[in-house]
């Protein structure tokens, strides 16, 4: 049995399509959806139906003890911060350059070595450095007639040590006599009445060392250790064992407080000394370079007076006539011509006048500052 095929009819053709209905738009509109945007304006007619979903809490139990945490961290933080920047800011104060005003050059302490001292000195014995009666003693006599600082000896002109020694050679040489037993706190003591110490170095002269230790001494041309008409033997200057005892009793001494050291007996006799590499300027050289600059080396100019006799050094109150007063005058032009002929204010800052003489300290202190002299140590 055939069944015809039925043609699919067509509503509208293709060059219609979109134009031509088969019906009309009649009636409402459906309502296909429970939620749908109108004219812009969305709708849930069952919106009442359904079920709500709960907001998380935030505030919970894990949530606060998290908060908490955090905000304590913060809070840590902020503070190691602020005492951070404080100490900080503290530290800068303290340790901060001086400020220095614009129309102000900045200062710059020069080193102890290139100071100029004006040292009005008295020499005293080492012993005197006992720290307790007799350098109050010392102390009471210098502020009572001005002077500024004291001198010892470090090591004396025969070549003993003057103060208690810890070096090995200077034990080895036996050189320690009649020493300072409290040097180290007798330096602060006259520190905290303003007064210097000052110690005396003789350095080259030496009549100790070369008796027990030939090798460290000059030699003559006979081979046996050289004496000048004095019988003064020498420690040679050109040797490491010489350099290294006098800078180890210098080193030492300024580890117990003393910084300012006067160098005597630095030339040879003349008759020998273009042998050898002596004077002042090559050993304070050589001790700068290795204690350092922060001690001060001085050149010690001996000036002995000889005018200044005992006798001389007080005058008589009830001098009324005028032959006394005659002879009152005429005594210190004899002073005052020595002082000139002998004593100079040309001195250079590296250079003492290291005055000895038998008179009254106090005088000759008196004479020699009114011929305009402020360098000296007086001794007898």
């Amino acid at each position: 049995m055939n069944k015809k095929r039925s043609k699919k009819k067509r509503f509208y053709k293709n060059a219609k399509r979109n134009q031509v209905w088969t019906e009309e738009v009649q009636g409402r509109e459906i309502d296909f959806a429970d939620k749908y945007v109108y004219d812009g304006i969305y709708t849930d007619k069952y919106d009442y139906m359904r079920p709500k979903q709960k907001r998380k809490k935030y505030f919970n139990k894990n949530n606060v003890i998290s908060f908490f945490k955090k905000f304590g961290i913060v809070v840590l933080c902020l503070l190691v911060f602020n005492v951070g920047y404080i100490f900080m800011n503290v530290y800068m104060q303290r340790h901060s350059m001086p400020v220095v005003a614009e129309n102000e050059e900045e200062v710059v302490e020069p080193a102890l070595n290139e100071v100029a001292f004006d040292l009005k000195s008295k020499y005293v014995e080492s012993v005197s450095f006992d720290g307790g009666v007799m350098l109050d003693a010392v102390i009471t006599d210098l502020q009572a007639n001005g002077y500024n600082s004291v001198a010892f000896d470090v090591k004396r002109e025969e070549g003993t040590i003057g103060y208690k020694s810890a070096l090995a050679n200077v034990d080895t040489f036996g050189a320690i006599a009649f020493p300072a037993t409290n040097l180290k706190g007798s330096v602060a003591k006259l520190a905290n009445e303003d007064i210097l110490t000052v110690g005396i170095v003789h350095c080259y002269r030496d009549n100790l060392v070369p008796s027990v230790q030939k090798s460290a001494a000059i030699i003559g041309k006979n081979g046996l250790v050289y004496k000048d008409s004095r019988d003064n033997t020498y420690l040679n200057p050109d040797l490491d064992i010489t350099y290294n005892y006098i800078k180890g009793i210098i080193q030492e001494a300024y580890d117990m407080g003393v910084k300012i050291f006067v160098l005597d007996d630095v030339n040879l006799p003349s008759s020998i000394s273009d042998n050898y590499n002596d004077g002042f300027e090559n050993l304070a050289k050589r001790l700068y370079k290795d204690i350092g600059t922060d001690i001060k080396l001085l050149e010690a100019v001996n000036v002995e007076l000889k005018s200044f006799a005992p006798e001389e050094s007080t005058t008589s109150k009830d001098q009324t006539n005028d032959s006394n007063e005659n002879k009152q005058n005429k005594k210190p032009d004899k002073k005052d011509d020595e002082i000139s002929q002998k004593l100079s204010s040309n001195l250079n800052n590296n250079q003492i006048y290291f005055v000895k003489t038998s008179a009254e300290k106090n005088v000759i202190k008196q004479k020699v500052e009114e011929h305009g002299i402020s360098n000296f140590i007086l001794s007898d």
